[in-house]
């Protein structure tokens, strides 16, 4: 008789993988994943939307109405993220490290696709509707104009009541707005008493990246925030206008023990998303 335990194996870690790594994945504060397994074929989500109605004036209530055709469109975004690992397990390392979460391969696995995840979301800032700036700051701190901002301790809370004026300005809801900052704007938010005063939370730090809140807006913060031309941008907005899909959730891949002079087998794991900003972005981008 011959055992072979490779489908339990998978099922336990691949289980624990998802389970965990939502612990670490900061982007999946921000992002809106009901379009998960709504695809056309293997690989395109599928979004139907609608134009959004315009407003018309009239200078009687006599005069005739002019109406508006309601425009259906269909937008789409492919799964084009491939990300995987692999290793070599021997029977006794499977024995004593298979399924424990402290594994340091297991947490390997987990940070990796976590952090490439967060890169991909965080890489929408190259489709923000709006761009925050050293110009809308009270007082420049990098020559002005479009430059990116230095953020100081002098000038954080400044930068988020920027944050929220910009989106004031052009009537973006004022519930459910978000700032993802880097560990420097972090540290500096932390001994900021704006932040202490305006959390439940007060200086703590919770899981999952998030901070507090200051002004009313969430603050984040991720190590995975993308870095262009020596520029740091942080991503804000409001609601969850990213969206994020995968058709092969982190998954694990046990192979048989199939070599006739050793007692290895292979371990490897794999997962396929795509990311995309259907609205006008996320609504700020923030070089620091």
């Amino acid at each position: 008789m011959a055992n072979n335990f490779a489908a339990l194996i998978k099922e336990v870690w691949s289980t624990n993988l998802q389970e965990h790594l939502r612990k670490e994945f900061v982007g999946n504060n921000i992002c809106n994943t009901k379009f998960d397994g709504s695809f056309i074929g293997a690989d395109t989500v599928n979004f139907p939307r609608q134009a959004k109605l315009t407003i018309g004036t009239l200078t009687s209530f006599n005069d005739n109405l002019t109406e508006q055709d309601i425009v259906a469109s269909n937008q789409t975004f492919v799964l084009d993220q491939i990300r995987y690992f692999a290793f070599r397990l021997n029977i006794i390392d499977d024995i004593e490290t298979y399924i424990n979460p402290k594994n340091q391969t297991y947490v390997d696995a987990k940070e990796g696709f976590a952090n490439e995840m967060d890169k991909t979301i965080f890489g929408q800032y190259v489709n923000a509707g709006y761009v925050l700036s050293d110009g809308n700051m009270e007082t420049a701190t990098n020559g002005g104009t479009t430059n990116p901002i230095i953020a100081s301790s002098a000038n954080i809370y400044d930068l988020i009541t920027a944050f929220n004026q910009k989106l004031d300005e052009v009537y973006v809801p004022s519930e459910n707005r978000w700032i993802v900052f880097s560990p420097k704007e972090k540290r500096l938010l932390n001994k900021s008493p704006f932040l202490t005063r305006s959390t439940t939370d007060g200086d703590s730090v919770v899981r999952k990246g998030f901070m507090g809140e200051v002004d009313g807006t969430s603050i984040m913060w991720s190590n995975n925030l993308v870095t262009a031309s020596s520029v740091k941008h942080a991503v804000g907005g409001q609601g969850k206008p990213i969206s994020f899909a995968s058709n092969l959730k982190p998954q694990i891949f046990v192979g048989s023990i199939s070599e006739s002079d050793n007692f290895t087998y292979q371990v490897k794991g794999a997962t396929k998303y795509g990311v995309k900003t259907f609205t006008e972005g996320p609504d700020i981008v923030t070089g620091k």
